[in-house]
Order: C-alpha cells, then sequence, then structure tokens
C-alpha cells in the first residue's frame, strides 16, 4: 500500500517499551507496505537504541517532533496516563492515531480525544489488536449466524504472576497500572465485541502495597440480558481464555486472552424441564446403575468432540490492525466500525464504573 509519492506508509512511533517493539517488528508482514519511520521516547537514549535495534531511519528528541515528521500515523505505546497527550499532538498535526490499550486514563480522556480527533476530521482508533485477528472476527460472525443461539453468557479471564515492582508501570497507579487495565481489559472488550452493550457492571478487586488492582473480577449484564465474568490478575497464574454460553451451542477458546488461535464449538444436549418420578421405572434404575454411568460418559465423550474453529494467523498479530489503519486512511474514513471511538469511551467508562466500586480491597 504505497500512496501517491511512490513510499510506504509511514509510522511514528511513541513509546519504546515490549509492545512498541512487537508492533515494529509486525510492520514487516506487510513488506514494503508500511515502515516505522521515526521513533520517540522521553529518554532519548531509549530511542536511540530501539531505531539501532530494529531499523527505524530516523530518533525524534521529543515526541512533538515525532508527531510532526513526514508521517502518515503515530502508534501510541506510552504508558496510559500519557495516552491522551500523545494523541492530542497527532490529530493537532492532522496524523492518523493508533492508541495503545487501554484507550486512556478514564473515560473522561477517552472522550476529550474522541471529540478531538471528530473535530479534526482525521482517523483515530484505540489499539485493541485482538479485534482485528482473524479468529475473534470469525466467532462474531458464527455468533450473529445464530450458530449458538441465544447467547447466554461469556466468561473470561487473563491472569499471569508478576513480582509486584512499584518502578514498573504495571503496580504504579499515576501511571494508570493494575490488573483491569492491563489485563482485564481484553476480556473486557471481548465481552463487549460479543455480547454487545453492557447495562450494569459491578467489581471487586484486591489492592496491592502500591495502591493498584492486583486482582479483580467483573460481573456484566449485557442489554440482550447475556452475562459476563471476567477475571485478571497479575500476580496469579490461571486460566487465560474465554468461552462463550449460548442455547445452542458452548464456544470454548484457547487463550491467550490476547491472541486466541483456535476454539471448539460444542452442540448442547438439552435435557427433559422434568426427571425422576415422570421417568420410566426401568430408566430410573438405570440411570444410576454402572451402566448407565459408562453411557452416559460416553454421550459426554461424543459431544466432547466438537467442531474445531481455526482461521490463518501470521506474525504476532499486531500487523492486522495496523493494515486496519491503514486502509482506513487511504480511503478517507476516521474510524473503524471494529473498535469506534464510541465504542472506546464506553469500555473506559465500564473500567471507571469497576473501579470506583472497588470493595474489601484493602492491601494484603
Amino acid at each position: 500500500m504505497t500512496d501517491v509519492r511512490g513510499r510506504p506508509f509511514r509510522w511514528a512511533i511513541l513509546g519504546t517499551g515490549s509492545v512498541a517493539r512487537k508492533f515494529v517488528l509486525d510492520l514487516r508482514q506487510l513488506g514494503a507496505e508500511a515502515e516505522a519511520h521515526i521513533v520517540a521516547s522521553r529518554t532519548p537514549a531509549n530511542a536511540q537504541s530501539f531505531a539501532s535495534s530494529l531499523g527505524v531511519a530516523h530518533v525524534a528528541q521529543s515526541y512533538a517532533e515525532a508527531a510532526s515528521a513526514d508521517i502518515d500515523a503515530l502508534y501510541i505505546a506510552t504508558p496510559p496516563a500519557q495516552h491522551e497527550e500523545h494523541a492530542m499532538l497527532g490529530i493537532a498535526a492532522g496524523k492518523a492515531v493508533l492508541v495503545e490499550k487501554p484507550f486512556a486514563r478514564d473515560a473522561a480522556a477517552a472522550e476529550r480525544i474522541m471529540q478531538a480527533a471528530r473535530a479534526a476530521d482525521v482517523f483515530c482508533m484505540e489499539a485493541m489488536w485482538t479485534r482485528f485477528q482473524p479468529l475473534p472476527g470469525q466467532i462474531r460472525d458464527r455468533i450473529a449466524a445464530g450458530d449458538l443461539g441465544d447467547i447466554r453468557g461469556f466468561d473470561g479471564s487473563f491472569m499471569a504472576a508478576n513480582a509486584p515492582d512499584p518502578a514498573s508501570s504495571l503496580f504504579d497507579p499515576t501511571r494508570g497500572g493494575g490488573a483491569l487495565m492491563d489485563r482485564g481489559v481484553y476480556p473486557l472488550s471481548l465481552a463487549r465485541y460479543w455480547l454487545g452493550p453492557v447495562t450494569d457492571a459491578r467489581a471487586t478487586a484486591r489492592i496491592g502495597d502500591t495502591g493498584v488492582d492486583e486482582d479483580c473480577t467483573l460481573m456484566l449484564r449485557h442489554t440482550s440480558g447475556a452475562l459476563s465474568t471476567l477475571r485478571a490478575s497479575l500476580r496469579a497464574g490461571g486460566l487465560d481464555g474465554a468461552a462463550i454460553y449460548g442455547t445452542k451451542a458452548t464456544l470454548r477458546i484457547a487463550g491467550p486472552a490476547y491472541r486466541p488461535t483456535g476454539a471448539v464449538l460444542y452442540r448442547t444436549h438439552v435435557g427433559p424441564a422434568v426427571t425422576g418420578p415422570k421417568e420410566p421405572r426401568r430408566l430410573e434404575g438405570l440411570r444410576e446403575s454402572a451402566m448407565g454411568l459408562r453411557l452416559s460418559r460416553g454421550l459426554a465423550a461424543l459431544r466432547r468432540r466438537g467442531e474445531r474453529l481455526g482461521a490463518p494467523f501470521s506474525g504476532n498479530g499486531y500487523h492486522y490492525q495496523a493494515r486496519a489503519v491503514m486502509q482506513a486512511v487511504a480511503a478517507g474514513r476516521t474510524e473503524d466500525p471494529r473498535m469506534s471511538l464510541a465504542e472506546s469511551v464506553e469500555i473506559m467508562a465500564m473500567i471507571d464504573t469497576a473501579r470506583a466500586g472497588w470493595s474489601g480491597g484493602e492491601a494484603s
């Protein structure tokens, strides 16, 4: 995808952490269509090291310099507390902006970004890269087709154990750290993507010594009536995946939550509404016999085979969202319906509600 000047789509990279490195590495999946043109960091030496190791042509001495360079889009991978400031730099310069998740520090900041982007008529989107990968879109299509029936619920979790470090942004409340902001945002965003708008959100958390939620759980009620339960942790390992429950089938999605590549659709066996006295007496005895238990296990094993869902996947998953931005800019669009600005604001509002409602979360 070269423009009228015959050059690649140029990205400015703001931030030099591990996520920014993965994004730049994955731009290589797009070949000559895209390049990381310039990089900026709060520490120029870090930007220079990043550029040298990844082949970025230019190093900016400030974030503002990167935003005003001859580029097409900014990829913002700085801590969440800085997202609004850096997004505004790109918007003011008339450049497309891709802002890492979570979109902002809170819903008010997210709203300001949205309003500024719309007023300037420039492309802006949260970098919820999971939504742009092949499998999540395929799952949404299966839900829309009715393959799962009436959706009744969703479970999702993203848990990983990290040693608490006040110097790390994960454990720093001033930089937007915490389990919900860093990890819970993935299952939360997927719950919204697959099950639709939320009418009620409740949460609880365990707050660590640095002041961030180290463990949290959320319960959501969607407009459809479906219920979602979500869990995230910075301190404990655990299940890392998701499941969608419908009246016709259950879909179990293998982790990691941020990059699911496989799922199995299990058809639902609908039993009778009443059992016991109304059953023939010979079946009552058979149900609890050794033979009946073997038969029950055999039927359960057949149901467990399920239908496997998969999707082609290349790179580490970041280039799908990069291509979406590039296509939107080429077409003159300012948003992508797969991750609209209004929905990013809505998700940040749910995070605000969750944080305001923490209970029993004293440091321990």
